[in-house]
Parts: C-alpha cells; structure tokens; sequence
C-alpha cells in the first residue's frame, strides 16, 4: 500500500506490526533514482509527523527521542511516498534528500562492499549508487579517463562530439521507425541504442545522471503546458 505525504492517516490505520519496542525498521529511498539512502527506526509517532509535516522523522534508539532528520545538520528528506510491505512489519519510505543522506557526508550510508572473504572494502560513494545507467555512466567517464584501445566508447570520445552527436540522431531515427512499426522488441532495442549513446553525450560533458534526474524531479507533477507569454 502507498500513503501520499500530505494526507492525513493515524499510523494505527495502516495495520503497521511494530515490534515489543514500538518500532519498526524504515527504508529510505531516493524517490528520483531510487538509490537506497539509509535504514532506521520509526515509532508510531515518527510515522505520524512523517505523514502530516512531509519531513521524514525518526527514533533515536540511542537517544531515545523522536529525531528530525536533518535537524541539526539541515539535510532534511523531503517524503514523497510511504511504502508498507506485504508483512507490514517494514516501511520504505520515498524521500528527496537536501544533502547528504549518511553522518559521514556520504550521499547514502551504503558505501561499504562486502567481498566474499567477508572483507570490508570502502569504495568511493559512486559505486553503491544507482542502477545499470549510473554504471553504464561510470564505465563512459573511465574510458574518457583512461582510453582502451578497443573499446567503442573509446573511440567515439577520440573521434569527439560530432561522432557522438551522429549516433545519437541516427539512434533516435532507428527509433521513430520502430515506434511507426510498433514492434515491441525492435523498440526496446533502439531505444536501449539512444540511451546509451545519450549517456556517451552526457559523460563527454561530465553532466552527472543524477543532474538529470534532479531535473526531472523538479519537473513531476508539473503541467507540461506552456503559458501563451511563455512561447514568445
């Protein structure tokens, strides 16, 4: 189920199992990537002030105390969605961040791999973040970085911004034609094709992905429709 940040319903409608401490583990998420922020604890009146204010708040297990994320430090997470999951004994909670998620000044708290000799190795923060198009992201600016004699985006970064820009508009026909012929697979592959070469675009400009999707949040929700003073 899915409850909207700004209605208002009591946490004890919403069938929530806390546990015998009258707290039940929450997952933040980044409503715009869907990178995985932090874990902590809410007890129903966290739950409540999360629902009715749109700040996402907390009990501190060590300070015993209801806690504002963001308090102190003004990071606040903006809630977008409350999750319960089909137990109801776990929240996710979809939050915009105003800054870093973790103490530590890291955007998320999960930075740290585990190997399977079950030794912790810190890596940097871009490597817990995102799905396959932070990675695809990550792998353009190494080749930009340090060129591989055989690799395809090598090459387009050697031949520069006019090669890339070729592929994209060649990429975007082969898809107008699919989207015409409405063949599904033909329009899952050449949409892939524009999209990765979109990301080549973007790692030659180092514009981040998450710049983009940054944009994109602020657009949600909002009318696409232009004013008639806003054509001129």
């Amino acid at each position: 189920m899915a409850v909207e940040s700004d209605r208002s319903v009591a946490p004890n409608d919403l069938n929530v199992q806390f546990d015998e401490q009258g707290l039940v583990p929450a997952v933040v998420q980044d409503w715009r990537d869907g990178v995985i922020l932090m874990v902590a604890y809410m007890n129903r009146e966290a739950l409540d002030q999360t629902l009715q204010t749109g700040y996402v708040h907390f009990w501190s297990r060590s300070r015993r105390q209801l806690w504002k994320k963001g308090e102190t430090s003004s990071h606040f997470l903006l809630c977008k969605r409350v999750f319960l999951d089909c137990d109801g004994d776990v929240l996710l909670v979809k939050a915009e961040p105003m800054g870093p998620a973790c103490h530590t000044g890291a955007r998320t708290c999960f930075f740290t791999e585990v190997t399977p000799q079950g030794v912790a190795a810190t890596q940097g923060d871009e490597e817990a973040n995102g799905g396959i198009v932070d990675r695809l992201y990550e792998m353009v600016r190494q080749r930009k970085a340090h060129p591989q004699e055989h690799s395809y985006v090598s090459s387009l970064m050697k031949e520069g911004p006019d090669r890339i820009l070729k592929k994209i508009v060649e990429e975007a026909g082969e898809v107008v034609l699919a989207v015409k012929k409405e063949h599904r697979e033909e329009i899952i592959h050449e949409v892939a094709d524009l999209l990765f070469h979109t990301i080549v675009a973007l790692g030659h400009c180092e514009i981040p992905m998450t710049s983009i999707q940054q944009e994109l949040g602020k657009r949600f929700g909002k009318s696409g429709i232009r004013h008639p003073e806003q054509s001129r």
